[in-house]
């Protein structure tokens, strides 16, 4: 099989990418739009020793769950997954995923809160521009620019901010010259529009895309926690605070990564560096923790269990936006069980979703 070979796919599963899976050839073949019964041709753009990825070309038996998207670019797009079916499908998919992932924890009830609205909620989206080209966009599936003007992700002031960049190309006049290829983030908060030119991802401070599902997941953080009456609690990659700013507590510690503004009390750290945990636990002052949350980036917290091994809380609640790293770093503990698991669906119409787990301390 070489790249750009036009070759048969039947799909029988999606992985947790939201790929189709296909093992009628000599390689399992991951195709991205499809669904679980659909056949037809693909052409493979990338291989390894045993699997291909490919883009569809031709679907010549639909699955009766496939549906046309609503989205003009979502054929070409790479920024969603899902649009080519209904959204309980989509729900149902994610979960098996997710119980795919903890299948370690076989007796697990993994708990769903779905989002209310599928589009429209972004609040914040990164685009990539090419002076040359003089195209601003999301990558196609052939990684090139790929413009989006009638896109359906962006909460409705992000939209149209979008909208009005692509009328007469304003962009181009409001770019810096002297960065031929870069990115521009669009950024809602705190109820004023930002544009943000080749500078990180949340320069003006991390906050969840998606207003709405971040408050049903504080909510439930409240509900699972509120019997527990924590004395102390600990806040890991806190942002300004969002995940435990409506707990009930004593005394609570938030720590997050190095921003440029955090707020008064919080302790500006990188969590991954080497003395990062002597740091935390020598400003803790040996009191105990009752309650550790953390919400750390997609790479995870690899060195969890030294951090619970060291600080000995009663309880955890991990929130993730990768459950791969999640549940790699949970997998090692032998002093915590989960109590809950939760999948939270913060980011619809695309593969990605968040999970909570609430772990207690056997002893």
């Amino acid at each position: 099989m070489s790249s750009y070979q036009l070759i048969p796919f039947h799909i029988t599963s999606i992985d947790s990418l939201g790929q189709g899976v296909s093992k009628i050839t000599d390689k399992v073949t991951f195709v991205p739009k499809t669904l679980p019964e659909e056949k037809g041709q693909a052409l493979i753009v990338a291989e390894k020793s045993k699997i291909a990825f490919a883009h569809v070309k031709k679907i010549e038996q639909s699955s009766s769950r496939r549906v046309p998207s609503p989205c003009l670019h979502f054929n070409q797009c790479s920024g969603c997954h899902y649009l080519h079916t209904d959204y309980p499908y989509e729900i149902e998919l994610k979960l098996a995923g997710m119980k795919n992932l903890f299948r370690h924890y076989s007796d697990l009830n993994h708990q769903v809160i779905q989002a209310p609205s599928r589009l429209g909620y972004r609040n914040r989206m990164q685009l990539h521009y090419d002076l040359a080209s003089e195209k601003l966009g999301l990558l196609d599936i052939n990684r090139e620019i790929l413009e989006i003007p009638s896109c359906l992700i962006g909460r409705p002031e992000v939209s149209q901010m979008i909208k009005d960049l692509y009328d007469q190309k304003k962009w181009l006049k409001l770019a810096p010259t002297n960065v031929k290829r870069g990115h521009l983030e669009v950024y809602f908060h705190q109820n004023e529009l930002k544009l943000s030119w080749n500078r990180p991802y949340s320069e003006g401070g991390f906050t969840q895309v998606n207003a709405e599902m971040n408050q049903q997941l504080k909510e439930k953080i409240k509900e699972a926690t509120s019997n527990l009456r924590p004395k102390l609690v600990l806040d890991l990659f806190a942002g300004d605070g969002n995940l435990s700013d409506n707990l009930q507590f004593e005394k609570r510690l938030c720590v997050d990564m190095y921003q440029k503004s955090i707020p008064p009390g919080f302790l500006s750290l990188n969590l991954y560096g080497k003395h990062a945990l002597e740091t935390v636990s020598k400003k803790l002052g040996g009191f105990q923790v009752d309650l550790l949350i953390l919400d750390p980036p997609r790479s995870g917290l690899k060195n969890l269990k030294e951090w619970l091994e060291r600080l000995k809380p009663h309880h955890v609640v991990y929130v993730s936006c990768d459950p791969h790293t999640q549940i790699r770093d949970i997998l090692p503990l032998t002093n915590y069980q989960i109590k809950e698991s939760w999948m939270l669906d913060l980011f619809p119409a695309t593969f990605h979703f968040e999970t909570m787990v609430i772990l207690e301390r056997n002893n």
